[in-house]
């Protein structure tokens, strides 16, 4: 529901804040994060540290002084960072010795083999920073949209139950999380119907009195009952109300985006299809699609069956994806070869993710300045 914010966006929209907030949403993703360092350096599976890209002193050697101190994520398709080993990378680590203070960058392959673990447990821990990252974009989302769902905490009879993250977050006029915000409406129904039992209980109780007294204080008490149903069907309502209004939202947007991605894609193929002319080649075509703006090999696999003229079968198999997926594949990946496409770290057996080389130059630059010293070595 919520759009993924870039770094930018997101230092756009913190800026905007008051001190407080921003301070607030700042040490809350940091404390998150460090949560999340430190219950993979915990891990019973830590047990040793490998010196990997650089030599490590006899007095770094014990795991238990290091720890990961921070993480980028540069986006999809950026290579911003740099392993120790001298490799581009999209996810950089930063791990630091705490008595020495020896700081190392490593990509998530390096670091695992630093810690001595496994690559699907740095995965683990992408993952877990990533919902990190998503629950301060939800919160910046609903800062902006002005919808802070103060009423959910305000209803609550018994405020003494509830958690102090979420008191902090009224009191700072920081918007409840989604999840936040279902744990407000089971704190809500549990206290309903505790004070439902207790007047049920309190029934039971005044039967044993004199009749006169307990006609008198029954109706009381069916009084009371009235207005808590009230009270309920009231919230059961609003809640309907809510997740219906919700739901018709998203099926609007759902809708809006698929149309949206029907004409960009009809403008994609119109003009690959005007860039290129009838006689192009295979490769040439899967090439165009990358250029202009088209990642998946996958999608680009379908448009070329579909609207090109190539073979339409597709595959039985579970990704169920057209024949011609491998020779886009590998049509892309010759460019890859040449320098002119890089393919995402994010790529998987599903599917394949390519962006132009935004290096091209400076690799080229790189290798002319190899040749050149590997020339002056033979002589």
């Amino acid at each position: 529901m919520y759009k993924k914010l870039s770094a930018d966006e997101r230092e756009q929209q913190l800026s905007v804040l008051t001190t407080e907030q921003r301070d607030f949403l700042e040490i809350e993703m940091k404390r998150g994060r460090r949560t999340v360092f430190e219950n993979v350096m915990r891990d019973e599976k830590i047990t040793a540290l490998k010196s990997i890209d650089i030599t490590l002193q006899v007095d770094e050697m014990n795991v238990v002084d290091w720890l990961i101190s921070d993480y980028d994520d540069f986006g999809p398709g950026n290579l911003d960072g740099r392993c120790a080993c001298g490799r581009r990378l999209r996810y950089m680590f930063t791990v630091e010795h705490q008595i020495t203070r020896t700081k190392i960058q490593y990509g998530k392959d390096h670091l695992s083999a630093f810690l001595n673990i496994e690559v699907n447990e740095i995965d683990g821990v992408i993952n877990d920073l990533d919902k990190i990252d998503y629950e301060l974009d939800e919160l910046l989302w609903k800062i902006k949209n002005n919808e802070y769902y103060n009423e959910y905490y305000k209803r609550i009879p018994d405020k003494t139950v509830v958690s102090e993250s979420i008191k902090k977050h009224f009191e700072m006029n920081i918007p409840f999380l989604d999840r936040q915000i279902y744990r407000l409406n089971k704190y809500f129904e549990t206290q309903m119907e505790a004070l439902e039992e207790e007047q049920r209980k309190i029934q039971r109780e005044v039967e044993l009195e004199e009749r006169q007294e307990e006609r008198r204080r029954i109706e009381e008490l069916l009084k009371e009952k009235k207005k808590i149903e009230a009270t309920l069907e009231a919230g059961r309502k609003a809640l309907r109300e809510t997740e219906i209004k919700r739901q018709q939202e998203e099926n609007e947007r759902i809708e809006k985006l698929s149309q949206e991605k029907r004409m960009r894609d009809d403008k994609l193929i119109e003009l690959v299809k005007a860039q290129l002319g009838y006689n192009a080649t295979f490769d040439e075509v899967a090439y165009s699609f990358v250029l202009n703006g088209q990642h998946s090999a996958m999608a680009i696999s379908h448009v070329m069956a579909n609207d090109f003229g190539f073979d339409k079968q597709l595959s039985v198999g579970t990704v169920h994806r057209p024949f011609i997926y491998f020779d886009v594949l590998l049509a892309l990946k010759k460019q890859v070869d040449k320098g002119n496409l890089i393919m995402d770290e994010s790529s998987n057996i599903v599917d394949c993710i390519f962006y132009v080389n935004p290096y091209r130059e400076e690799d080229r630059r790189n290798e002319s300045e190899e040749l050149q010293q590997q020339t002056f070595t033979l002589f």
